[in-house]
């Protein structure tokens, strides 16, 4: 399988997180590593080192203790109990503005988790140290997947929501190591799992951000079954595509793979195939999508390139099925090129 490069996977997760505006701000410098766990604490660095000019989110929270005079609520019950009036005191209960909020707690507890790992570059380690102690006035949690379902992300605090982005991907990629001390982070970019969610979800966002000729959506459908018996028609799953554009005259079918090979071999190696499943899947799309007006269907397999180069088109009555590769392995405008091109294969074929 080919390498991708740091700095297109970058351009993947931005893509597929639908924050290319926010991901231009921390940016710099991430050339300059090879391993994704700098690459991703390069840019929380970056990020942190945005906010901290710009000025970390406050917000209220509730606080409560013993302080002289009063405000907000005062507590009479509790400041008979610890005598706290004789001594000219009083429990009270306010909201008071404050650093030391959720997005900054998830924050300061990712770069100390990166801290702690062995696979981050000294002269990064060191820039993270010095980021960390600028959250001194943030409580510092034991990060779980609860802070992360927590967070509120509104315009006041829009950027924070790139940085979460990132810090979740540190998060479900690290564990700690056997001695417990230590976290090891476990490369996202060599599960293909991951990298399928990714692929699509980048794939999808770049056409919806990149072009304004075709509507893009991911339409869910049924299949033309049914029972007779009312209950068994929930069993019937819905088919859900990866991608599809849409314009006057046409419906591209869009549903991206990525596997570590592209083509199924057989024992001998004497012949290649694509992968029946695959067909199986967007064949089925093809035949059963909406389409009341009638327009013209294409199909697209779309994989990265991972020593396969491919780019075969079959026709079937009046639709045009196609199979291509996108080599993620080069320089990105040449992708944002390949991706632009696709449409236009498939029409020209069909022409």
């Amino acid at each position: 399988m080919k390498n991708v490069p740091i700095k297109n996977i970058y351009y993947l997760l931005s893509y597929a997180w639908d924050k290319l505006e926010e991901a231009s701000l921390a940016n710099a410098g991430i050339s300059d590593f090879k391993e994704v766990v700098n690459l991703l604490g390069k840019v929380l660095a970056n990020g942190c080192g945005y906010l901290f000019k710009k000025g970390l989110y406050r917000n209220y929270h509730e606080v409560e203790e013993e302080i002289p005079g009063i405000r907000g609520r005062l507590l009479i019950n509790k400041s008979v109990k610890d005598i706290s009036f004789q001594n000219k005191k009083a429990w009270c209960r306010y909201d008071e503005l404050s650093h030391d909020v959720l997005p900054n707690k998830i924050l300061k507890a990712t770069i100390l988790r990166l801290l702690q790992m062995d696979q981050v570059e000294t002269g990064l380690h060191e820039e993270l140290k010095v980021i960390y102690s600028k959250f001194a006035g943030v409580q510092t949690i034991e990060l779980q997947v609860r802070h992360f379902n927590r967070v509120q992300i509104h315009r006041n605090n829009a950027f924070y929501g790139f940085l979460i982005q990132i810090c979740r991907l540190i998060f479900d990629s690290s564990a700690l190591d056997e001695s417990g001390q230590k976290y090891q982070f476990r490369d996202f970019t060599r599960d293909h799992k991951k990298l399928a969610t990714l692929f699509e979800a980048f794939v999808f966002n770049f056409y919806k951000k990149e072009q304004d000729r075709f509507k893009v959506t991911s339409p869910n459908f049924s299949w033309p079954f049914e029972s007779n018996v009312k209950e068994h028609n929930k069993l019937i799953p819905q088919m859900s595509t990866d991608i599809v554009l849409e314009d006057d005259e046409r419906i591209i079918i869009i549903d991206t793979k990525f596997y570590s090979e592209t083509l199924s071999r057989r024992e001998d190696f004497e012949s290649v195939s694509f992968k029946s499943p695959n067909l199986y899947q967007v064949f089925a799309y093809m035949q059963h999508i909406p389409n009341p007006e009638n327009k013209k269907i294409g199909g697209m397999l779309l994989y990265p390139d991972v020593g396969d180069s491919i780019h075969a088109a079959y026709s079937w009555q009046d639709q045009l099925l196609t199979f291509k590769t996108v080599d993620l392995n080069q320089e990105w405008r040449k992708i944002e090129d390949e991706l632009f091109n696709l449409v236009d294969l498939v029409e020209d074929v069909a022409a």
